[in-house]
C-alpha cells in the first residue's frame, strides 16, 4: 500500500466524515455571513478557511471527543472531560485559522465554534456512550 492508501487509511481512522461534511457547510455557511459586510470576496475567503478547517480538524476533534467520552469512567465525568479536550481545542485553533490573513472579523467569525461546539460536543459524547457495545 503506497501514500494514497495509507493516508485514506489515517483519515478513515481519525476524521468523523459525516460530521466533517455537516460542520464544514454549516460553520462555513455562518462565517460567510459573519463577514459578508466585507464584501463577497473577503466573505468567501473566511468561509472557505472555516469550511476546510472544519472538515479536517472539526471531523478529527468529533473523533477525538468520541474516543475521549467512550474512554473514562463514569459517563458523567466522560462526556464533560471529551467537551472541555476537544471543544476547548476547537475554540483555540478556529480563533488561530481566523487571526491570520484574510478573515476580516477573526473574533465574531470564531463565536459560532464557543457557541456551538460545547453543544455538539456534548450530544456527540452522549450519542457515543449511548450507542456504544
Amino acid at each position: 500500500m503506497g501514500f494514497p492508501g495509507r493516508f485514506k487509511s489515517f483519515l478513515d481512522r481519525h476524521i468523523d466524515y459525516r460530521g466533517a461534511v455537516a460542520g464544514a457547510l454549516v460553520l462555513g455557511g455562518i462565517v460567510f455571513y459573519i463577514n459578508l459586510d466585507h464584501g463577497w470576496s473577503s466573505a468567501s475567503v473566511a468561509a472557505l478557511k472555516q469550511g476546510t478547517y472544519t472538515f479536517f480538524a472539526g471531523g478529527y476533534m468529533m473523533r477525538l471527543n468520541e474516543r475521549i467520552a467512550l474512554a473514562l469512567n463514569p459517563g458523567i465525568i466522560a462526556v464533560p472531560a471529551g467537551v472541555l479536550g476537544a471543544g476547548g481545542l476547537a475554540v483555540v485553533l478556529t480563533y488561530l485559522v481566523h487571526s491570520m490573513r484574510g478573515t476580516p472579523e477573526p473574533f465574531n467569525s470564531t463565536l459560532p465554534t464557543i457557541v456551538l461546539a460545547g453543544f455538539g460536543f456534548t450530544l456527540l459524547g452522549w450519542w457515543a456512550r449511548r450507542n456504544s457495545p
